[in-house]
């Protein structure tokens, strides 16, 4: 019983046999009697005392207890009858540890199978690779030592693919498992080293970057007072405390009523815009920033806010490309911070382009500061302050915005000409003069005082125009039957006939 008391490891059962098998030569080991479980048991020699011959038997029994009393009562009949040590474990291990085909392939599967996980260190998958293949060679299977290396390659996560392509370039002689284990160790300690000092927190920054939910939580009344109100164009308060803006929302009138406003902090934003005029907006708007465009380019006409009919053509990297107008698209944008609006100026029109594309040379002009990392694209203002993350979309840096579309007083970029065609296309081809009235009277709210006269319309040509009639003719140019015949098939159609047919078949004698 002294003995059990001092047995500080857990006791053989049916489910810890490979803990206790380490733990029972650790505590042989530790008693010095080791040497009575190798594979050979000592034998004394012929000029052994008595003494030495009992301490001998004793130091054997000892060995014999220390393994049998580590063992759990149900499972001690292993060892009835039992009484040298080398065999004692040689009958635990008949047990536990099997020989044949099917332990083999169990073993196998289970050595091919071992991955490394989220939560291991490379000792640990390492040490789970050699624990198996030791297993396998204690069941009569020996795992060749390039085989070991082999599957310590196979199942590392992907930011190792480098290292292993490395590895596989290895003579022979050199593509050990030890010497994969001490490259596999290397890099493991480089990565953690990496990691763990981007995870340090870093230093204060030069410039803070004072964003515009920070601006609207500041409350401070020296900060109120500086601010100035878009509505009524007073200092000391914005616009949605103004009692000017309250008023004139409360009843609004055929001749109160006033287009909505759209405005950014200049100095929160430089890239805004500020419009007076009715808007519409298309959802959701995918638009690529590309390193290679020259330019901005859009597929829909129906984006711009202002627009000019070009003849000329664009060559782009799979060809040339027809570019049929330019003009300016206004994006409103949802990021973490906020709202972000966005003027693209002179954006080429390109119908057969498959996306909508953002130059990121012209945010480069502009003196933008672009940083790539983690997925995304953070681009900063000339004055290093944030300006807009976009994420990494399917191999694309995509922005997903509003495109607003103003008519308003200002058609700085459309002449008169094309800006009365644009009009008189809007109203249905509307009679010229019917247009002129809408515009003198004011009756159409954003609609400008139009100059001008459109000289010839395509659609209003082809709408009115009507097909010359057929000359008579006052005698039969044939002379016999089936001379000249006139053949027709027509189908099919949309509803059979009772007799089941879908097509017409003419034929008219001349």
């Amino acid at each position: 019983m002294a003995f059990a008391d001092s047995c500080n490891f857990e006791k053989l059962n049916n489910n810890n046999y490979k803990q206790w098998k380490f733990n029972i030569k650790m505590q042989l080991l530790n008693l010095g009697l080791i040497e009575f479980v190798n594979k050979q048991e000592p034998v004394l020699n012929a000029e052994a005392t008595k003494a030495d011959k009992q301490n001998f038997e004793l130091r054997k029994a000892k060995a014999l207890s220390t393994i049998c009393l580590s063992i759990d009562e149900n499972l001690k009949s292993i060892v009835y009858n039992i009484d040298s040590p080398v065999a004692a474990l040689q009958e635990i291990e008949n047990v536990f540890e099997p020989r044949s085909r099917a332990r083999i392939g169990a073993l196998r599967t289970k050595f091919l199978n071992i991955l490394f996980l989220p939560s291991d260190t490379m000792s640990s998958y390492i040490g789970k690779i050699s624990q198996a293949a030791k297993d396998l060679e204690n069941a009569g299977k020996v795992i060749p030592d390039d085989e070991i290396a082999y599957q310590m390659l196979a199942n590392l996560p992907r930011s190792y693919d480098n290292l292993v392509m490395q590895l596989y370039q290895l003579d022979d002689v050199n593509f050990t498992s030890l010497n994969i284990q001490k490259s596999l160790l290397a890099e493991y300690d480089r990565v953690t080293v990496r990691e763990k000092s981007e995870a340090r927190p870093k230093e204060p920054a030069v410039f803070s970057i004072e964003s515009a939910v920070s601006r609207k939580k500041n409350s401070t009344k020296e900060f109120k007072e500086r601010r100035k109100c878009f509505f009524c164009g007073t200092v000391g308060h914005i616009r949605k405390n103004c009692w000017k803006f309250k008023n004139a929302n409360k009843m609004p009138t055929h001749q109160q009523r006033k287009p909505p406003t759209f405005m950014q902090d200049e100095l929160s934003n430089p890239a805004v815009f500020y419009a007076s005029a009715y808007c519409t907006q298309s959802m959701d708007i995918e638009f690529v920033i590309d390193s290679a465009a020259t330019e901005h380019f859009v597929n829909d006409i129906n984006l711009f806010t202002n627009f000019q009919k070009l003849s000329s053509s664009a060559s782009m990297a799979e060809g040339t490309t027809s570019i049929l107008g330019k003009g300016d698209v206004s994006l409103e944008i949802m990021d973490n911070s906020g709202k972000v609006s966005l003027l693209l100026k002179n954006v080429l029109y390109a119908p057969q382009m498959m996306r909508n594309l953002i130059s990121l040379r012209k945010f480069d002009l502009a003196h933008y500061s672009i940083l790539v990392k983690n997925f995304k694209m953070i681009i900063r203002t000339p004055r290093n302050r944030l300006f807009l993350t976009v994420p990494l979309i399917d191999k694309f840096y995509v922005i997903k915005a509003n495109v607003i579309k103003m008519q308003n007083d200002s058609a700085a970029y459309i002449s008169d000409k094309d800006g009365i065609e644009l009009w008189h296309a809007r109203f249905g081809h509307l009679n010229m003069q019917g247009l002129k009235d809408f515009s003198k009277s004011n009756n159409v709210y954003g609609l400008e005082n139009l100059k001008g006269n459109v000289d010839k319309c395509d659609t209003c040509c082809l709408t009115k125009s009507s097909r010359a009639s057929f000359p008579n003719i006052d005698k039969i140019r044939t002379q016999h039957v089936l001379e000249l015949v006139h053949m027709d098939i027509w189908g099919p159609a949309p509803v059979k006939s009772l007799g089941g047919a879908e097509y017409f078949y003419s034929i008219i004698d001349d």
